[in-house]
């Protein structure tokens, strides 16, 4: 039997965003394409912050920064997940949000420091050889 192999590409959306997620790459380091209603963004490399924590490898890249108003960010919160290497995929939900930190320049406003809007992400997780 053929061996399993951790997915590297994850390619995921929901009704309004559109994510592709590539933990490696033709240019050695993660790429991660982001896509809503307002905008499309791509990332690579040190663009995207990359964490392990207890709920799986959390990428987090900045959508938005403007100075005394706000700092958007987006997170998506990716699983291991095992695949066979030249399969078509494997079905996957993960969750992905989105931060708003407001910013001014006279210190932090009373209330909330930071605003989140969680989604969840549907697709596919497979290995691609890059």
């Amino acid at each position: 039997m053929e061996g399993f192999t951790q997915a590297n590409l994850f390619e995921l959306s929901s009704k309004t965003i559109h994510v592709t997620y590539s933990t490696t790459s033709i240019l050695g380091g993660p790429i991660l394409s982001y896509r809503d209603d307002q905008q499309s963004l791509s990332f690579k490399g040190d663009d995207i912050q990359i964490e392990q924590t207890a709920l799986g490898e959390v990428a987090t890249v900045t959508l938005e920064a403007i100075p005394d108003l706000r700092t958007v960010t987006f997170s998506l919160i990716v699983p291991i997940v095992t695949v066979m290497p030249q399969s078509n995929g494997t079905r996957v939900k993960v969750l992905g949000i989105t931060t708003t930190a407001p910013t001014t320049i006279a210190g932090a406003p009373p209330g909330p420091q930071l605003l989140y809007s969680a989604v969840y992400l549907r697709g596919t997780a497979q290995f691609i050889v890059s």
